[in-house]
């Protein structure tokens, strides 16, 4: 989901990860502090998110024009972008990791995917020069902002260690996850699904901090 320049995208990936960071750490003190709670909430969320989606899917299907125009302000050309995707796949990665793993890691792992990941493409768009070898859409840059201020975060919760495990393994996990591009293949979008940084960060990061731990 996360590159380093905006080249067509006339919403700017800087604004949709900015809310995508503040949207992402709102899940810590919800698991935080309502542990048993919280299980709870997401499954009701994840449905909620569902059925928004699957609507949206529907209404552009039709053509309605609201939900064109939001795709224009959003998305990416050639991309399939879908408002509210992203939220219910971080909602379902983060889901799966609190059912995987203890409460310090899940928090652990939420910051790391709602910082690194946001703070990535707004240092690479704003002062990202140098791309990185593997990928013409990431920058030096803006993934080591990341893997900063993803340890920041991450090293309130675990470990010195597995805070920085975690940060390097996500950012070059998101760094060559590719982008959801337009497919008229099911077994392609099925792939473009998984591969999502916002389903994927969150329980690779959880997995690399056991590791780690």
């Amino acid at each position: 989901m996360t590159k380093n320049k905006v080249e067509d995208n006339p919403g700017g990936d800087s604004e949709r990860k900015l809310v995508h960071v503040v949207s992402g750490l709102a899940y810590i003190p919800l698991v935080y502090f309502f542990t048993e709670l919280s299980l709870y909430v997401l499954f009701f969320l994840e449905f909620i998110f569902f059925s928004i989606v699957v609507s949206l899917v529907l209404l552009k299907a039709y053509r309605y024009q609201p939900v064109f125009d939001m795709i224009h302000r959003w998305g990416r050309k050639k991309e399939n972008y879908i408002p509210l995707k992203p939220t219910l796949l971080v909602n379902t990665g983060i889901l799966i990791t609190y059912l995987l793993f203890p409460v310090n890691v899940v928090c652990a792992a939420i910051a790391i995917t709602a910082l690194g990941d946001g703070i990535a493409t707004v240092a690479g768009e704003k002062l990202g020069k140098h791309k990185l070898p593997y990928s013409k859409r990431k920058t030096y840059e803006g993934t080591l902002a990341g893997i900063i201020v993803a340890f920041a975060g991450a090293v309130i919760f675990v470990s010195h260690v597995q805070a920085l495990s975690a940060s390097v393994g996500a950012l070059l996990i998101e760094s060559v996850i590719g982008r959801d591009f337009i497919t008229d293949s099911s077994i392609n979008s099925f792939i473009n699904l998984l591969k999502n940084d916002n389903l994927v960060l969150p329980i690779a990061s959880g997995f690399i901090m056991i590791v780690f731990g």
